[in-house]
């Protein structure tokens, strides 16, 4: 009888170190398997935009203001751009327009429309200080976009009207007037006529 229990005993050390040896190659494997699947989960750049990757894309912006409301329709990015209260000036927000501009429509190739407005927050709310509209199709993002860096949207009326640019009443009272100058080049003046045709 004791006999038996050793047998036993031996046969049930024999299953199991077999059961242990078919059991640990494939527990090496799920290990490689799961070390590959890691890498496969590093951040990436990527050329789409959806609801999943949103906040990846968005975050990898280094951007002086932040992002508040984010929303991705179709082939329509809207975001807002949150000013700090008394801190904002308005170089350094369309400098954040301008590298959002660009990864819309350089480093991703399915947006069409990027609606972008600039919000004040504070203890009181949110007030609306400006809004823009720019479009894959607007011709100037090919040659332009990097001159937005060093350009002034807010006085200058060619940009102003690239950008769809408009402000409200409460960014004239943060920032001043809007009231704008053109780089397009002044009509050629008129000819003046001969000394003897003009009136003394």
């Amino acid at each position: 009888m004791h006999r038996n229990y050793s047998w036993l005993a031996a046969g049930l050390a024999t299953l199991a170190i077999t059961a242990a040896m078919t059991w640990l190659p494939g527990l090496a494997d799920d290990g490689a398997r799961g070390k590959r699947d890691m890498v496969v989960m590093r951040p990436s750049q990527t050329s789409r935009l959806t609801n999943v990757n949103i906040v990846d894309v968005l975050s990898r912006l280094d951007l002086r203001e932040k992002l508040g409301h984010a929303e991705w329709n179709g082939t329509v990015l809207s975001l807002e751009l949150v000013v700090s209260p008394g801190k904002s000036r308005p170089l350094a927000l369309f400098s954040d327009v301008e590298k959002l501009i660009g990864l819309s429509f350089r480093e991703l190739d399915n947006v069409d429309r990027l609606l972008i407005r600039i919000a004040e927050r504070d203890s009181e709310g949110r007030t609306l200080l400006a809004a823009l509209d720019v479009r894959r199709s607007d011709a100037w993002l090919s040659d332009d976009l990097p001159s937005l860096a060093s350009a002034d949207p807010v006085h200058d009326e060619d940009w102003r009207q690239r950008l769809r640019l408009s402000f409200t009443r409460a960014w004239e009272s943060r920032f001043g007037s809007v009231a704008g100058f053109s780089t397009k080049a002044l009509p050629a003046p008129a000819i003046v006529a001969d000394d003897a045709d003009v009136a003394n």
